[in-house]
Protein backbone atom coordinates (compact mmCIF):
# COMPACT_ATOMS: atom_id res chain seq x y z
CA UNK A 1 0.00 0.00 0.00
CA UNK A 2 2.99 2.48 0.76
CA UNK A 3 4.40 2.08 -2.90
CA UNK A 4 1.27 2.44 -4.57
CA UNK A 5 0.62 5.60 -2.64
CA UNK A 6 4.14 6.84 -2.93
CA UNK A 7 3.53 6.28 -6.76
CA UNK A 8 0.39 8.09 -7.32
CA UNK A 9 1.19 10.95 -4.80
CA UNK A 10 1.69 14.37 -6.05
CA UNK A 11 4.89 16.46 -6.51
CA UNK A 12 3.73 18.21 -3.65
CA UNK A 13 3.35 15.38 -1.23
CA UNK A 14 5.96 12.70 0.08
CA UNK A 15 8.61 15.06 0.41
CA UNK A 16 11.03 15.56 3.01
CA UNK A 17 11.65 18.89 3.83
CA UNK A 18 15.27 18.24 5.67
CA UNK A 19 16.64 17.13 2.65
CA UNK A 20 15.02 20.10 0.78
CA UNK A 21 16.77 22.43 2.78
CA UNK A 22 20.25 21.95 1.39
CA UNK A 23 19.18 21.76 -2.15
CA UNK A 24 16.63 24.59 -1.80
CA UNK A 25 20.12 26.40 -0.52
CA UNK A 26 22.13 25.12 -2.91
CA UNK A 27 19.60 25.72 -6.22
CA UNK A 28 17.27 27.94 -5.36
CA UNK A 29 18.33 30.28 -2.88
CA UNK A 30 20.00 32.79 -5.02
CA UNK A 31 16.63 33.52 -7.02
CA UNK A 32 13.82 32.82 -4.75
CA UNK A 33 12.55 33.35 -1.17
CA UNK A 34 10.82 31.25 0.63
CA UNK A 35 8.30 33.95 1.14
CA UNK A 36 6.24 35.87 -1.22
CA UNK A 37 9.63 38.46 -1.70
CA UNK A 38 10.34 39.03 -4.92
CA UNK A 39 14.40 38.67 -5.12
CA UNK A 40 15.46 37.70 -8.80
CA UNK A 41 12.28 35.15 -9.36
CA UNK A 42 8.60 35.09 -7.87
CA UNK A 43 8.93 34.60 -4.11
CA UNK A 44 7.59 31.03 -3.43
CA UNK A 45 5.26 30.75 -0.73
CA UNK A 46 2.03 29.00 -1.60
CA UNK A 47 3.43 27.48 -4.55
CA UNK A 48 1.35 24.38 -4.02
CA UNK A 49 -1.94 26.57 -3.94
CA UNK A 50 -0.78 28.35 -7.12
CA UNK A 51 0.23 24.92 -9.42
CA UNK A 52 -2.33 23.01 -7.69
CA UNK A 53 -3.33 20.42 -10.35
CA UNK A 54 -0.26 20.74 -12.00
CA UNK A 55 2.33 18.33 -10.99
CA UNK A 56 4.14 17.29 -13.88
CA UNK A 57 4.06 21.10 -14.99
CA UNK A 58 6.00 22.46 -12.28
CA UNK A 59 9.04 19.65 -12.69
CA UNK A 60 8.78 20.11 -16.36
CA UNK A 61 8.97 23.93 -15.73
CA UNK A 62 12.16 23.19 -12.96
CA UNK A 63 13.74 21.08 -15.43
CA UNK A 64 13.06 23.12 -18.68
CA UNK A 65 11.61 25.85 -18.51
CA UNK A 66 11.00 27.27 -22.08
CA UNK A 67 9.77 23.51 -22.82
CA UNK A 68 7.02 24.11 -19.76
CA UNK A 69 6.30 27.38 -21.71
CA UNK A 70 5.87 25.93 -25.44
CA UNK A 71 3.07 24.00 -23.80
CA UNK A 72 0.88 27.16 -23.85
CA UNK A 73 -0.31 26.60 -20.32
CA UNK A 74 -1.87 29.80 -19.27
CA UNK A 75 -0.45 29.81 -15.88
CA UNK A 76 2.84 29.91 -17.19
CA UNK A 77 2.22 32.11 -19.64
CA UNK A 78 1.13 34.72 -17.13
CA UNK A 79 4.29 34.08 -15.27
CA UNK A 80 7.27 34.29 -18.47
CA UNK A 81 5.12 37.68 -19.28
CA UNK A 82 5.31 39.41 -16.21
CA UNK A 83 9.22 38.47 -15.03
CA UNK A 84 11.24 37.18 -18.39
CA UNK A 85 11.23 40.78 -19.87
CA UNK A 86 12.87 42.26 -16.56
CA UNK A 87 14.60 39.36 -14.84
CA UNK A 88 15.12 37.14 -17.59
CA UNK A 89 14.40 33.08 -17.79
CA UNK A 90 15.26 30.44 -15.39
CA UNK A 91 17.96 28.42 -15.93
CA UNK A 92 17.29 24.75 -16.29
CA UNK A 93 17.60 22.90 -13.11
CA UNK A 94 19.61 19.58 -12.95
CA UNK A 95 17.55 18.46 -10.48
CA UNK A 96 15.07 14.61 -9.86
CA UNK A 97 11.54 14.63 -9.50
CA UNK A 98 12.11 13.06 -6.16
CA UNK A 99 14.88 16.01 -5.15
CA UNK A 100 12.12 18.75 -6.61
CA UNK A 101 9.52 16.52 -4.52
CA UNK A 102 12.13 17.57 -1.11
CA UNK A 103 12.71 20.89 -1.98
CA UNK A 104 8.54 22.24 -2.41
CA UNK A 105 8.16 20.07 1.28
CA UNK A 106 11.19 22.80 2.65
CA UNK A 107 9.17 25.58 1.01
CA UNK A 108 6.19 24.49 2.76
CA UNK A 109 7.30 24.14 6.25
CA UNK A 110 10.22 27.01 5.80
CA UNK A 111 9.96 29.60 8.78
CA UNK A 112 11.12 33.13 7.86
CA UNK A 113 14.63 33.20 10.43
CA UNK A 114 14.40 36.08 12.41
CA UNK A 115 17.41 37.73 13.16
CA UNK A 116 19.08 38.24 16.40
CA UNK A 117 21.19 41.10 17.23
CA UNK A 118 24.51 39.65 17.93
CA UNK A 119 26.84 38.57 15.03
CA UNK A 120 23.97 36.54 13.11
CA UNK A 121 22.67 39.70 12.13
CA UNK A 122 22.83 41.00 8.39
CA UNK A 123 24.85 43.90 9.27
CA UNK A 124 23.70 47.69 7.11
CA UNK A 125 26.35 49.52 5.19
CA UNK A 126 27.63 51.58 8.06
CA UNK A 127 27.93 48.83 10.56
CA UNK A 128 30.16 46.79 8.24
CA UNK A 129 32.20 50.10 7.16
CA UNK A 130 32.85 50.57 11.24
CA UNK A 131 33.44 46.74 11.68
CA UNK A 132 35.65 47.08 8.95
CA UNK A 133 37.55 49.83 11.06
CA UNK A 134 37.36 48.33 13.96
CA UNK A 135 39.53 45.41 12.38
CA UNK A 136 42.02 47.51 11.25
CA UNK A 137 45.37 47.08 13.05
CA UNK A 138 46.19 49.93 15.53
CA UNK A 139 49.56 51.92 13.79
CA UNK A 140 51.46 52.99 15.84
CA UNK A 141 54.18 54.32 13.94
CA UNK A 142 53.08 57.85 14.57
CA UNK A 143 53.94 57.58 18.37
CA UNK A 144 57.34 55.90 17.69
CA UNK A 145 58.85 58.81 15.73
CA UNK A 146 57.15 61.57 18.25
CA UNK A 147 58.38 59.66 21.16
CA UNK A 148 62.29 59.40 19.05
CA UNK A 149 62.12 63.02 18.26
CA UNK A 150 61.12 64.40 21.89
CA UNK A 151 63.89 61.98 22.93
CA UNK A 152 66.32 63.43 20.49
CA UNK A 153 65.14 67.23 21.72
CA UNK A 154 65.95 66.65 24.84
CA UNK A 155 69.56 64.56 24.44
CA UNK A 156 70.43 67.95 22.79
CA UNK A 157 68.95 70.24 24.99
CA UNK A 158 70.41 68.02 28.03
CA UNK A 159 73.79 68.38 26.28
CA UNK A 160 73.88 71.91 25.51
CA UNK A 161 72.92 72.89 29.06
CA UNK A 162 75.59 70.63 30.50
CA UNK A 163 78.03 72.34 28.06
CA UNK A 164 77.18 75.92 29.28
CA UNK A 165 77.18 74.51 32.96
CA UNK A 166 80.78 73.59 32.81
CA UNK A 167 81.96 76.29 30.42
CA UNK A 168 80.44 78.66 33.49
CA UNK A 169 82.14 76.62 36.00
CA UNK A 170 85.57 77.05 34.01
CA UNK A 171 84.97 80.73 33.48
CA UNK A 172 84.42 80.84 37.43
CA UNK A 173 87.76 78.87 37.91
CA UNK A 174 90.03 80.35 35.43
CA UNK A 175 89.77 77.29 33.13
CA UNK A 176 89.76 77.36 29.46
CA UNK A 177 86.32 76.65 27.70
CA UNK A 178 84.77 73.34 27.10
CA UNK A 179 86.43 72.76 23.19
CA UNK A 180 83.76 72.58 20.74
CA UNK A 181 82.79 69.46 18.95
CA UNK A 182 80.14 68.73 16.40
CA UNK A 183 77.05 66.32 17.70
CA UNK A 184 78.35 62.89 16.37
CA UNK A 185 81.75 63.49 17.77
CA UNK A 186 80.21 64.22 21.06
CA UNK A 187 78.12 61.21 20.65
CA UNK A 188 80.65 58.86 19.27
CA UNK A 189 82.34 60.04 23.00
CA UNK A 190 79.32 58.49 25.19
CA UNK A 191 79.24 55.87 23.50
CA UNK A 192 82.75 54.78 24.11
CA UNK A 193 82.70 56.15 27.59
CA UNK A 194 79.97 53.88 28.72
CA UNK A 195 80.20 50.75 26.91
CA UNK A 196 79.18 48.11 29.36
CA UNK A 197 75.42 50.38 29.09
CA UNK A 198 75.69 50.32 25.26
CA UNK A 199 76.88 46.58 24.72
CA UNK A 200 73.64 45.66 26.57
CA UNK A 201 71.27 47.78 25.13
CA UNK A 202 72.43 46.96 21.79
CA UNK A 203 72.39 43.11 22.67
CA UNK A 204 68.22 43.55 23.45
CA UNK A 205 67.86 45.73 20.46
CA UNK A 206 69.21 43.11 18.72
CA UNK A 207 67.58 40.17 20.09
CA UNK A 208 63.76 42.25 19.94
CA UNK A 209 64.47 42.82 16.28
CA UNK A 210 65.23 39.35 15.67
CA UNK A 211 62.51 37.88 17.03
CA UNK A 212 60.30 40.75 15.08
CA UNK A 213 60.87 40.36 11.80
CA UNK A 214 61.08 36.67 12.21
CA UNK A 215 57.65 36.83 13.11
CA UNK A 216 56.83 39.27 10.58
CA UNK A 217 58.57 36.76 7.89
CA UNK A 218 56.35 34.18 9.45
CA UNK A 219 53.08 35.84 8.09
CA UNK A 220 54.23 36.23 4.69
CA UNK A 221 52.23 34.66 2.25
CA UNK A 222 49.36 33.86 4.96
CA UNK A 223 47.39 37.03 6.19
CA UNK A 224 47.58 39.62 8.99
CA UNK A 225 47.28 37.74 11.80
CA UNK A 226 45.98 40.27 14.19
CA UNK A 227 43.72 42.81 11.88
CA UNK A 228 42.06 40.83 9.15
CA UNK A 229 43.15 41.26 5.88
CA UNK A 230 40.27 43.28 3.51
CA UNK A 231 42.32 44.29 0.16
CA UNK A 232 40.29 46.93 -2.17
CA UNK A 233 38.84 45.19 -4.87
CA UNK A 234 37.90 46.33 -8.55
CA UNK A 235 33.93 45.52 -7.36
CA UNK A 236 32.93 46.53 -4.20
CA UNK A 237 31.21 43.27 -2.96
CA UNK A 238 28.96 42.74 0.14
CA UNK A 239 28.81 38.95 1.29
CA UNK A 240 26.01 40.67 4.46
CA UNK A 241 23.58 41.16 1.28
CA UNK A 242 24.45 37.99 -0.56
CA UNK A 243 25.27 35.39 1.63
CA UNK A 244 23.31 36.49 5.08
CA UNK A 245 20.53 38.55 3.82
CA UNK A 246 19.72 36.80 0.81
CA UNK A 247 20.81 33.35 1.86
CA UNK A 248 22.63 32.64 -1.13
CA UNK A 249 24.42 29.72 -0.13
CA UNK A 250 28.29 29.61 -0.18
CA UNK A 251 28.59 26.82 -3.09
CA UNK A 252 26.14 28.43 -5.52
CA UNK A 253 29.03 30.91 -6.14
CA UNK A 254 31.71 28.99 -5.03
CA UNK A 255 30.97 25.42 -6.89
CA UNK A 256 34.04 23.68 -7.12
CA UNK A 257 34.61 23.83 -3.42
CA UNK A 258 32.97 20.49 -2.78
CA UNK A 259 34.52 18.86 -6.23
CA UNK A 260 38.21 20.35 -6.05
CA UNK A 261 40.88 21.66 -4.38
CA UNK A 262 40.04 25.21 -5.36
CA UNK A 263 36.68 27.12 -3.97
CA UNK A 264 36.76 28.91 -7.17
CA UNK A 265 36.12 32.57 -8.23
CA UNK A 266 32.14 32.57 -9.60
CA UNK A 267 32.64 33.57 -13.43
CA UNK A 268 30.22 36.87 -14.80
CA UNK A 269 27.93 34.58 -16.04
CA UNK A 270 27.10 33.69 -12.32
CA UNK A 271 26.79 36.68 -11.35
CA UNK A 272 24.07 37.66 -14.08
CA UNK A 273 22.12 34.64 -13.12
CA UNK A 274 20.51 37.40 -10.91
CA UNK A 275 21.54 40.47 -11.96
CA UNK A 276 20.37 40.58 -15.46
CA UNK A 277 16.74 40.92 -13.43
CA UNK A 278 18.19 42.98 -10.43
CA UNK A 279 19.84 46.03 -11.19
CA UNK A 280 20.19 48.06 -8.52
CA UNK A 281 21.83 47.11 -5.47
CA UNK A 282 20.57 47.55 -1.73
CA UNK A 283 23.94 49.54 -0.58
CA UNK A 284 25.11 50.98 -3.77
CA UNK A 285 22.39 51.06 -6.29
CA UNK A 286 23.58 50.70 -9.87
CA UNK A 287 27.32 51.86 -9.17
CA UNK A 288 28.83 48.62 -8.61
CA UNK A 289 26.44 46.43 -10.52
CA UNK A 290 27.44 48.57 -14.01
CA UNK A 291 30.55 47.35 -13.51
CA UNK A 292 29.30 43.79 -13.69
CA UNK A 293 27.45 44.85 -17.12
CA UNK A 294 30.80 46.85 -18.37
CA UNK A 295 32.65 43.14 -17.74
CA UNK A 296 30.51 41.33 -19.52
CA UNK A 297 28.71 43.55 -22.41
CA UNK A 298 24.93 43.97 -21.01
CA UNK A 299 22.47 46.88 -21.61
CA UNK A 300 20.01 46.82 -18.78
CA UNK A 301 17.66 49.46 -20.15
CA UNK A 302 17.22 46.78 -22.99
CA UNK A 303 17.82 43.92 -20.96
CA UNK A 304 19.92 42.16 -23.84
CA UNK A 305 24.06 41.55 -23.98
CA UNK A 306 25.50 44.02 -26.55
CA UNK A 307 26.70 41.83 -29.71
CA UNK A 308 30.12 42.12 -30.58
CA UNK A 309 30.84 43.41 -26.92
CA UNK A 310 34.83 42.58 -26.19
CA UNK A 311 34.55 41.06 -22.89
CA UNK A 312 36.43 42.03 -19.93
CA UNK A 313 37.37 39.26 -16.74
CA UNK A 314 37.33 40.88 -13.19
CA UNK A 315 40.67 40.87 -11.80
CA UNK A 316 39.98 39.99 -8.31
CA UNK A 317 42.58 40.43 -5.92
CA UNK A 318 43.32 37.37 -3.75
CA UNK A 319 43.19 37.82 0.09
CA UNK A 320 44.96 34.47 0.94
CA UNK A 321 48.11 32.85 -0.51
CA UNK A 322 49.15 29.58 1.26
CA UNK A 323 52.70 28.88 0.63
CA UNK A 324 53.73 26.96 -2.48
CA UNK A 325 54.93 24.02 -0.19
CA UNK A 326 51.44 23.53 1.48
CA UNK A 327 48.47 21.30 0.13
CA UNK A 328 45.06 22.14 0.89
CA UNK A 329 41.87 20.56 -0.39
CA UNK A 330 38.29 22.29 -0.22
CA UNK A 331 36.64 19.28 -1.32
CA UNK A 332 38.13 17.07 1.52
CA UNK A 333 36.91 19.17 4.13
CA UNK A 334 33.40 20.41 2.84
CA UNK A 335 32.29 17.25 1.21
CA UNK A 336 33.94 14.24 3.09
CA UNK A 337 34.43 16.56 6.34
CA UNK A 338 31.48 18.30 6.19
CA UNK A 339 33.35 21.32 7.53
CA UNK A 340 30.48 24.66 7.48
CA UNK A 341 32.08 27.13 5.23
CA UNK A 342 31.71 29.29 8.20
CA UNK A 343 33.82 27.50 10.52
CA UNK A 344 37.06 28.33 8.81
CA UNK A 345 35.94 32.03 6.86
CA UNK A 346 33.71 33.20 9.75
CA UNK A 347 30.63 35.18 9.87
CA UNK A 348 29.91 36.38 6.39
CA UNK A 349 27.01 38.65 7.56
CA UNK A 350 29.65 41.15 8.64
CA UNK A 351 32.05 41.16 5.72
CA UNK A 352 32.59 43.24 2.20
CA UNK A 353 34.70 41.40 -0.23
CA UNK A 354 36.79 39.01 0.86
CA UNK A 355 38.27 39.10 4.87
CA UNK A 356 40.29 37.40 6.55
CA UNK A 357 38.88 36.21 9.92
CA UNK A 358 40.30 36.62 13.62
CA UNK A 359 39.68 33.59 15.74
CA UNK A 360 37.66 35.51 17.94
CA UNK A 361 35.60 36.32 15.10
CA UNK A 362 35.02 32.70 13.92
CA UNK A 363 34.75 31.52 17.83
CA UNK A 364 31.85 33.90 18.29
CA UNK A 365 29.36 32.52 15.97
CA UNK A 366 25.83 30.89 17.06
CA UNK A 367 24.47 30.04 14.09
CA UNK A 368 27.45 27.25 12.78
CA UNK A 369 26.25 23.77 12.98
CA UNK A 370 29.74 21.82 14.35
CA UNK A 371 31.31 24.97 15.16
CA UNK A 372 35.46 23.76 16.09
CA UNK A 373 36.80 26.83 18.69
CA UNK A 374 40.30 27.18 18.16
CA UNK A 375 42.85 29.39 19.84
CA UNK A 376 45.63 29.33 17.05
CA UNK A 377 45.65 32.45 14.67
CA UNK A 378 43.68 31.16 11.62
CA UNK A 379 45.31 29.82 8.50
CA UNK A 380 48.59 28.81 10.31
CA UNK A 381 50.15 25.75 10.80
CA UNK A 382 48.85 25.91 14.75
CA UNK A 383 45.45 26.30 13.74
CA UNK A 384 45.52 23.60 11.38
CA UNK A 385 46.77 21.22 13.85
CA UNK A 386 44.38 22.25 16.56
CA UNK A 387 41.58 21.77 14.64
CA UNK A 388 43.13 18.11 13.30
CA UNK A 389 43.24 17.02 17.20
CA UNK A 390 39.83 18.27 17.79
CA UNK A 391 37.48 17.48 14.85
CA UNK A 392 35.68 14.03 15.50
CA UNK A 393 35.07 11.51 12.71
CA UNK A 394 32.41 9.01 11.94
CA UNK A 395 33.78 6.32 10.15
CA UNK A 396 30.50 5.89 8.71
CA UNK A 397 30.08 9.15 6.97
CA UNK A 398 31.62 8.95 3.84
CA UNK A 399 33.03 6.58 1.22
CA UNK A 400 36.44 7.75 2.16
CA UNK A 401 36.35 6.90 5.95
CA UNK A 402 33.89 3.52 5.29
CA UNK A 403 37.21 2.28 3.11
CA UNK A 404 39.56 3.14 5.62
CA UNK A 405 38.15 1.07 8.19
CA UNK A 406 37.87 -1.74 6.13
CA UNK A 407 41.17 -1.78 5.90
CA UNK A 408 41.62 -1.40 9.38
CA UNK A 409 39.23 -4.79 10.34
CA UNK A 410 41.38 -6.61 7.79
CA UNK A 411 44.72 -7.35 9.60
CA UNK A 412 45.67 -8.24 13.19
CA UNK A 413 47.25 -4.83 13.26
CA UNK A 414 44.30 -3.01 11.80
CA UNK A 415 41.98 -4.18 14.28
CA UNK A 416 44.55 -3.18 17.24
CA UNK A 417 45.42 0.03 15.98
CA UNK A 418 41.36 0.34 15.89
CA UNK A 419 40.61 -0.14 19.22
CA UNK A 420 43.12 2.05 20.35
CA UNK A 421 41.91 4.53 18.66
CA UNK A 422 37.97 3.94 19.17
CA UNK A 423 38.65 3.52 23.25
CA UNK A 424 37.34 6.97 24.06
CA UNK A 425 34.70 6.48 21.59
CA UNK A 426 36.02 8.80 19.19
CA UNK A 427 38.23 9.40 16.49
CA UNK A 428 39.98 12.42 15.47
CA UNK A 429 41.33 13.71 12.00
CA UNK A 430 44.91 13.59 14.09
CA UNK A 431 44.19 9.42 14.77
CA UNK A 432 43.37 9.08 11.43
CA UNK A 433 46.55 10.56 9.96
CA UNK A 434 46.16 14.17 10.08
CA UNK A 435 49.02 14.93 12.01
CA UNK A 436 51.30 13.14 9.47
CA UNK A 437 53.37 15.96 7.71
CA UNK A 438 52.96 14.44 3.98
CA UNK A 439 49.10 15.26 4.20
CA UNK A 440 49.78 18.63 4.13
CA UNK A 441 53.33 19.43 2.80
CA UNK A 442 54.96 18.15 -0.23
Amino acid sequence: MLLTFNAFAGVFEGGVAANGEALFKANCASCHRTTDEVLAAPGLKDVDVRWKGKDALIVKWIQNPQGAAATGDAYIKGIVDKYVPTLGWMQPQSVSEAEIKDILAYVKTAVPEQKGESLNKCLTLEEISEAKEANKPADNTIWFIIIGMLCAIIAVTAANISKSLKNAINDREGLPAVQEISYWQSTRKWLWTNKKFVTIIGLFLLCYFTVVSYKALLDIGVYSVHGGYTPEQPIWFSHSIHNCQNEIDCQYCHSSASKSRHAGIPSVNVCMNCHKGIKKGTLTGDKEISKIYAAIGFDPNSGTYIEGYQQKPIVWNKVNNLPDHVYFNHSQHVTVGKIDCKNCHGPQQMYTTGHMPTADQINMQEDVEGLIKLEKDPFTMGWCLECHNKAGIDLTSSEYYKEMHERFKSSEVGQRTLRDIMEDGTSTVREMGGWECGKCHY
